[in-house]
């Protein structure tokens, strides 16, 4: 019996030590990764330091590093309107900081976007959450006024610095526009503008034709896109793959060159009367879109209004 006792004594204490690791890994999650969702600030306070805390309260007893002006954290969460979640590189931590000592970094990923406010009267409030609430207002902005995009992964409320107040906080992001525009592009018909990201004819509030603008304000789903239409004077939901242009996408121009005939525009990377799509003459212009192909590469045509492949030894 003691025999028996001793090893089920030592499977127990073995089962122990796997649920400790497996506990440790699940409630331990690596904060690198933690980090890498998170927004870069930077530390600033006028003398001493900013605690790193365990808890969302002052107190020594919480303290579990020290950050000094020029830290970089990245935060992960900020709902509460006091303390942060935050991890820091420098000390390979995470904890609460008091968001009051931090400013966006300069060096940050989600800065230097500039948008301009546009109101069709009074203001556009300027919070300290991610709310509409009379209370948490901490600045005003005026149609006109610049603000830059800090963190725009909320869908209403985007986290932005103003200039003119030197502060930073939540704007609602219908408000805002920047001057990047993206073009629609349709062979035929509309592209529609619902009120949800998907595929329906009962969630249309919208119709847009090719050569009509649009902002986008979110693009983190794979195939809707969240616009803003001047045009329509509404948001709403897009599909991506008919949009074109935009602040971010800018092509080289390369032009036609051949000694005769023409050069052919294809629908697949191959020599072959069935996939000719058009014709190009010396002298026209295509923007380059891809070009990993050693042979041929991808483009657009403005003058078809066309995208296809053409043989790169005919562009100069």
């Amino acid at each position: 019996m003691k025999k028996r006792n001793f090893l089920s004594g030592t499977r127990h204490m073995k089962w122990v030590a796997l649920f400790v690791l497996a506990f440790t890994a699940a409630v331990v999650p690596s904060q690198k990764i933690r980090a890498a969702a998170g927004t870069t600030f930077e530390v600033k306070v006028d003398s001493g330091y900013l605690a790193l805390r365990s808890g969302k309260a002052f107190d020594r007893s919480n303290e579990i590093g020290q950050l000094n002006t020029g830290d970089l954290v990245e935060i992960t969460d900020r709902k509460d309107s006091t303390y942060w979640y935050a991890y820091s590189p420098k000390l390979d931590k995470a904890g609460y900081v008091d968001k009051n000592y931090l400013q966006v970094a300069e060096n940050s990923a989600a800065s230097n976007d500039s948008w301009t406010v546009k109101v069709k009267s009074g203001y556009l409030a300027l919070r300290n959450t991610a709310a509409y609430n009379d209370t948490n207002e901490i600045g005003r902005l005026n149609t006109g006024d610049t603000v830059l995009v800090k963190d725009s992964s909320d869908s209403t409320y985007w986290y932005v610095y103003s200039p003119k107040l030197d502060k930073s906080g939540y704007v609602d992001n219908r408000y805002i526009y920047n001057s990047g525009l993206w073009t629609v592009k349709v062979e035929k018909g509309y592209l529609a503008l619902r009120n949800k990201p998907a595929y329906n004819d009962s969630n249309e509030i919208g119709q847009l034709n090719t050569g009509d603008n649009v902002q986008v304000k979110d693009t983190s789903d794979d195939n809707y896109w969240y616009v803003y239409s001047p045009q329509l004077d509404k948001t709403g939901y897009v599909d991506k793959n008919y949009l074109t242009g935009g602040p971010e996408v800018t092509y080289p121009t390369m032009t036609v060159q051949v000694d005769k005939g023409f050069l052919a525009l294809r629908s697949a990377k191959a020599f072959d009367k069935n996939n000719e799509i058009g014709q190009l003459n010396t002298g026209d212009t295509v923007e380059i879109i891809e070009k990993e192909d050693k042979t041929y590469w991808y483009v657009y045509v403005p003058k078809l209004g066309k995208e296809g492949y053409v043989d790169k030894n005919y562009l100069k």
